[in-house]
């Protein structure tokens, strides 16, 4: 009984301990967003004689100017073109959708593949993975470009998604264990009732990972929203949101050369996140339930 006792008081004051870091770290990240908000909507004198505390007055009007400055300018060779929020936006959608869809379905069919039938080359992609993992590849950048432009693909983004649809990386781990904890007896029982393989994996298989799917491509969809350089490197003509913020971050126009007006900037950007991720929370974090399997 006194053992009892023990492990549950342990039990108890682990779980404070987990739970007061968990705060403690949620609180280092909501903290500074929190001040970036505020600062935002604040005057320059008022951020200069008032760095940490509220605004002295609400300056709502720091979103629209940050609007109106928020453009971009490219040279296409012949002219200087000037795309302005909305196009960029539409790159970013076009470029982020796609992207993090392709590449997490081709992380997620390439780990099915290995995951669920036996075949000597198996080994053979699990190591590739892990090999491109731990060992850097650097210098690749002007030969990639070269195969770019040699096929195409190159300052498009349809090329973009091709380039993104590859299996390499740690969601390939992710799917792969996912699949191996699928009990194969649903693959069996669809095969009993005449189910091609196919049919398996897209009806029966990938339902059971819809949740972690989502997951992932989400994860994916803010990492190649928030990058500015593949615009810079491989999209020169087609700027989006990202590139529209760093080239913003760098405006010497006055209206917008203050940290407040930095800020303001920082969350045009931000706020299609938000709502993606507002409409889609329920889905994204819900749980994986496998019902049982009669004999």
């Amino acid at each position: 009984m006194k053992n009892n006792s023990k492990i549950k008081g342990n039990f108890n004051f682990v779980t404070i301990l987990v739970f007061a870091l968990l705060v403690l770290y949620a609180l280092t990240l909501f903290i500074p967003f929190f001040w970036a908000l505020m600062t935002s909507f604040k005057g320059n004198l008022d951020y200069l004689g008032n760095q940490l505390g509220f605004p002295s007055k609400w300056h709502f009007e720091n979103i629209i100017t940050a609007l109106n400055y928020f453009y971009v300018p490219i040279n296409t060779g012949s002219d200087i073109k000037t795309y302005y929020i909305e196009s960029m936006l539409l790159f970013s959608l076009l470029y982020s959708v796609g992207s993090s869809f392709f590449a997490t379905l081709t992380a997620c069919i390439a780990a099915y593949a290995t995951a669920r039938f036996d075949f000597k080359f198996n080994k053979v992609v699990y190591g590739i993975v892990v090999v491109t993992m731990t060992l850097p590849i650097v210098g690749n950048l002007p030969s990639e470009l070269q195969f770019l432009k040699a096929f195409g693909m190159y300052d498009s983004i349809w090329g973009m998604w091709i380039c993104k649809a590859n299996f390499l990386g740690l969601y390939y781990l992710v799917f792969y264990a996912s699949f191996r904890s699928v009990p194969k007896d649903y693959s069996e029982a669809a095969y009993i009732d005449g189910a091609s393989n196919f049919r398996v994996m897209a009806s029966v298989i990938l339902p059971l990972v819809a949740s972690t799917f989502m997951t992932v491509m989400l994860i994916r969809f803010v990492e190649f929203w928030n990058d500015y350089t593949v615009t810079l490197t491989y999209m020169p003509s087609i700027p989006t949101l990202a590139y529209g913020l760093y080239a913003y971050s760098f405006s010497t126009v006055p209206e917008i050369s203050n940290t407040p007006m930095r800020l303001a900037g920082c969350f045009i950007l931000i706020i299609p996140i938000l709502i993606v991720f507002i409409a889609g929370h329920k889905r994204l974090m819900g749980n994986i339930s496998m019902g049982g399997i009669k004999e």
